[in-house]
């Protein structure tokens, strides 16, 4: 916590100061509390911001026991554990749990059902989950949230709001397989080599001369069967938390 540049003294201005002097200690008292609310929160001294009053982050200071909880008052703060102090709630109950411990969670107090929640954050609605060996849905895997199976026989990719197969959330394409047509086939040529016996061979004309003309087939190659268009991969489970 920031600690502020003016002081607020509570026995000024006295019943018997100017009026002016009161001026003062309205504008210190402004900008001691936005020194110290602006620690944790978005405080511009303007006051005029889309996020004016959002949390940046919760600084806690620790205690010795954060108090007491009561019905319809828990509790979250800093509590020491020896002389490190370690993140701590109170129930309404007034049961404390330690959340973490040396810098880690806690998981001798974090219950499966506490431990969840936290895991609530972490794949919020909307998220995918892999898993590349359990075939368990995550709902009953982690212990929260509604998830169905995502992507059958697709890979995923980022939007791309410039390239029209990918600028759509949800779109699907591709191909597994491919039948090549004659347009995307590489530009090439085919040679003839033709004999001319004098009397009834096929001849091959110079440039400028008469006669009849004769068209020569080559032979014909390929089967035109579809041919395999996957990029490489690795198959695991995908789940997308819809609730």
């Amino acid at each position: 916590m920031a600690i502020p540049t003016v002081a607020l003294n509570e026995a000024t201005p006295a019943g018997s100061a100017y009026v002016r002097d009161g001026d003062d200690r309205i504008k210190e008292f402004k900008t001691q509390v936005r020194e110290v609310l602006g620690v944790d929160h978005d405080f511009p001294s303007s006051g005029n911001s889309a996020s004016v009053g959002r949390h940046k982050w919760v600084t806690l200071k620790e205690v010795a026991d954060i108090g007491t909880g009561a019905d319809g008052v828990p509790i979250l703060g800093a509590q020491l554990d020896g002389v490190v102090p370690e993140l701590v709630y109170t129930d309404e109950a007034n049961k404390d749990v330690q959340i973490t411990k040396g810098g880690l969670l806690n998981l001798n107090d974090v219950t499966l059902a506490s431990l969840a929640v936290l895991m609530a954050f972490v794949y919020p609605v909307g998220s995918l989950y892999y898993n590349a060996t359990v075939s368990t849905n995550p709902g009953t895997l982690l212990g929260f949230g509604t998830w169905t199976a995502f992507g059958a026989g697709k890979v995923v990719v980022g939007i791309n709001a410039v390239e029209t197969e990918f600028d759509v959330l949800g779109e699907t394409g591709g191909e597994k397989t491919h039948v090549l047509v004659e347009a995307e086939l590489a530009a090439h040529v085919h040679t003839v080599t033709t004999y001319d016996n004098g009397t009834d061979g096929v001849a091959v004309r110079s440039a400028g001369a008469t006669g009849t003309t004769r068209n020569v087939a080559t032979s014909s190659v390929g089967s035109g069967t579809a041919h395999n268009n996957l990029q490489p991969y690795i198959v695991v489970y995908i789940w997308k938390r819809t609730a």
